[in-house]
């Protein structure tokens, strides 16, 4: 009885054509009716003849505690939606394969990208987001902002938020050690620290704040689907710092092969035509579906040169911003 049991449990599935699971880790709001999980899993089961499930963490940084806690054994293939700063610690973790993807598939992205771990999907620059309507001077750099007592900021904690460790390692790049100093003469402007950055662009949308930390993207999003072109990002002379979304393949993946098909799908218009108008951010190959209106409404600003980070990198830079409201 035992064995007819196993037979059926394990051979059955087989003759019912049972198809194969790839268990993917990202960010909640990425598998939103919204977002671009949906399109992308559509697109993606229609060559795979497979099925994607997906779990979900409220946050970048909670994926990589998740994985890194358990060690993974959750039993996901992929975890999809930490960002360029937190990819040093998750390489120091050893959780991750090397990837798959030839240097000349690489090299055909419209960002620059050698990395043997993980693969970018999206990418953006942080920015503050203004009403026009209302704010009709916005500051031209980051100086006049912290020099505007007339402009109430909303940003995001950098211990809870990706936007927030964003704009301290943006700081960072622009005042060096002097960012403590800076640090002190925005402190009087910002009204609120938020812990999310849905929790801190929701209170600016409702009248809390005049410019809000967020995406130079985030104007695309209330111009097209809302028809609301009041919503501008300020664009400062000295540049931007870029925050680049990845994915990686855990080492102890169920079905790594599969995984690694999905890698591929990653940087092809099946899952990149999703990403403009699903997740709101520059997509990282050219002449994805409509990007030409989307661009219209999300210029790329002048950019930084790119900064990972280590983890000591990270607490040097929380560390200014904390101790500027000791």
């Amino acid at each position: 009885m035992r064995l007819l049991t196993l037979l059926i449990v394990f051979i059955l599935p087989t003759f019912l054509g049972a198809k194969e699971q790839l268990n993917i880790l990202t960010y909640d709001s990425f598998t939103s009716e919204w977002g671009p999980g949906p399109s992308i899993e559509k697109s993606f089961e229609e060559i795979c003849n497979c099925e994607i499930n997906w779990s979900t963490a409220d946050s970048s940084g909670a994926l990589l505690s998740r994985v890194k806690l358990t060690n993974n054994k959750e039993g996901f293939d992929i975890l999809l939606g930490i960002d360029d700063s937190l990819m040093s610690e998750a390489k120091d973790t050893k959780l991750f394969s090397n990837h798959s993807l030839s240097q000349d598939s690489l090299s055909s992205l419209n960002i620059d990208w050698s990395d043997k771990i993980f693969v970018p999907f999206d990418y953006g620059y942080f920015s503050f987001i203004y009403n026009s309507s209302k704010l009709t001077n916005p500051p031209k750099s980051f100086d006049e902002l912290a020099a505007r007592d007339d402009i109430r900021i909303i940003i995001m904690d950098p211990r809870t938020s990706t936007p927030g460790l964003g704009l301290a390692k943006w700081i960072y790049q622009l005042k060096g050690d002097d960012s403590k100093g800076f640090w002190i003469s925005l402190q009087d402007q910002i009204v609120i620290t938020s812990k999310s950055w849905s929790d801190g662009y929701g209170l600016f949308l409702e009248g809390e704040g005049d410019v809000v930390l967020s995406y130079s993207t985030s104007p695309a999003y209330h111009a097209i689907a809302e028809s609301d072109e009041n919503y501008k990002a300020i664009l400062f002379e000295e540049g931007h710092a870029e925050q680049i979304e990845v994915l990686g393949v855990l080492k102890n993946a169920p079905n790594k092969k599969l995984a690694e098909q999905f890698v591929n799908f990653t940087i092809t218009k099946g899952f990149q035509d999703h990403i403009p108008y699903g997740n709101w951010m520059y997509p990282i190959i050219d002449g994805v579906e409509g990007d030409s209106d989307f661009y219209k409404y999300a210029p790329v600003p002048n950019s930084l040169d790119r900064v990972y980070g280590s983890a000591e990198d990270k607490a040097l830079w929380i560390n200014y911003w904390s101790s500027s409201i000791d």
